[in-house]
């Protein structure tokens, strides 16, 4: 680990891009042969350890920094020692964030993760409003972050520890209960503190789009499954309230994803309502629903990043992200529309996509812990599907604006990422006992 880490590090000053993408690549499948067999703890210690939910987050995570280097190609005129110190930054801190087993060094780079985020978009951002972003963006995460870290500092004052395996807290108040829920709820993020989000998705480049969208959400996941592991107590007295938010919230984004012109807040809006199926399916507490989370982050890290790299292959030929401007694009570029279509229909759970099974799953935990709220559930992903078809057709088809230059090509290194989204999303239900 500490090899590649010294050979990203002295890659640094390397300008060719793509030995530097491939490096990661490199680091992507070295890692898949540390796989651990079983769902439990491996090679743990004071501070690290490994389970299959650990491990999967932090493979998503260096397959999508992967990819980031194919759809920035344009970044390597600009800054780009500063961009691969970043990506490699980013890498170090889901190491330490989904491995380690320490509530202190959790916590810290939990933190940490902000500073290249804000980074990313006050520095390769596209307009003036990135600042008004990164500033939403560090309130949202810092407001809720000083009352976890007193509460994890009183586990110390009583249980003089720290690691987060050992269950020991199922006696707290509403209170500790609250301040060490909502860091993580705001991070996926809950409905009514998801403002943050589709602000940094229109302001951020590409790259941080992918990175917020594939992994950081996911943080919030991974924070949740182990604090769910020590409070479950409490939480069962308290859970209805938050799923109860997410159902309505999911509902009244969907409806709100049939409002949106610009092609980014759409998505940021989808990725929201996929992340309340998630908190859902992780509150309900049984095994069906932590199996349908697992499985729908992952295939929302992979369906989520390929629509933002669709919608900013669009926002590079046409200088716009507005529905009403990129329409009627089969009629020029055909073979992307092909990928929109597939992407666009994985993010409605068409099957074969690991969002068919997730949703799957998470509807089953939902009828196991109140039978009548599957129907709220049922209307969502409807929904769901909707709006999706409306992404899709409303860029394809529709008459053509004739002020856009139609004779930029799409560069094969593009139809290669489209593919390295797709291709995982739709061919991992074929070992999905990874999930179960």
């Amino acid at each position: 680990m500490l090899i590649f880490f010294g050979m990203i590090f002295m890659s640094l000053k390397i300008k060719n891009w793509w030995l530097i993408q491939n490096f990661f690549f490199f680091f992507f499948f070295f890692m898949y042969f540390k796989m651990p067999m079983f769902s439990y703890f491996l090679n743990i210690s004071y501070l690290f350890g490994m389970d299959m939910f650990s491990y999967l987050m932090f493979m998503l995570g260096i397959w999508i920094i992967s990819l980031v280097y194919i759809s920035s190609v344009n970044f390597k005129m600009f800054y780009y020692l500063y961009f691969n110190f970043l990506m490699f930054f980013f890498i170090l801190i889901f190491y330490f964030c989904f491995f380690s087993n320490n509530f202190i060094m959790f916590y810290i780079f939990y933190e940490i993760n902000l500073i290249p985020v804000i980074i990313l978009i006050y520095g390769w951002g596209y307009q003036y409003e990135r600042f008004k972003a990164g500033f939403y963006l560090f309130m949202y995460m810092i407001f809720y972050s000083l009352p976890f870290f007193s509460c994890i500092l009183n586990f110390n004052k009583f249980f003089f520890i720290f690691m987060y395996y050992l269950d020991y807290l199922n006696m707290m108040n509403i209170y500790c209960y609250y301040f060490l829920m909502m860091i993580f709820l705001v991070k996926m993020p809950l409905f009514m503190f998801h403002i943050w989000l589709p602000k940094a998705h229109v302001e951020a480049p590409i790259a941080g789009s992918m990175i917020l969208a594939g992994i950081m959400l996911k943080l919030g996941g991974f924070g949740i499954f182990h604090i769910l592991m020590l409070i479950f107590k409490i939480n069962l007295k308290l859970n209805f309230f938050f799923i109860s938010l997410c159902l309505l919230g999911m509902l009244f984004l969907s409806l709100f994803c049939f409002f949106q012109s610009d092609l980014k807040i759409l998505i940021a809006y989808s990725s929201v309502v996929h992340m309340g199926l998630v908190i859902i399916g992780l509150l309900t507490l049984n095994n069906w629903g932590y199996c349908g989370a697992l499985t729908l982050m992952f295939g929302h890290g992979l369906c989520s990043s390929g629509l933002f790299c669709l919608s900013n292959i669009c926002y590079i030929r046409f200088k716009s992200r507005s529905i009403f401007l990129n329409k009627g694009l089969i009629n020029i570029f055909p073979y992307l529309s092909f990928w929109w279509f597939l992407l666009c229909s994985s993010n409605m759970s068409f099957p074969p996509s690991l969002n068919l099974f997730g949703e799957l799953f998470l509807l089953v935990s939902l009828m196991v812990w109140l039978d009548y709220y599957y129907y709220f559930y049922l209307l969502i992903m409807i929904l769901m599907f909707l709006y999706s078809l409306y992404l899709y057709l409303y860029t394809q088809y529709g008459k053509l604006f004739f002020n856009m230059n139609y004779l930029i090509y799409i560069n094969l290194s593009e139809y290669l990422m489209l593919f390295l989204h797709w291709f995982p999303l739709n061919l991992i239900f074929l070992i999905l006992e990874l999930f179960v």
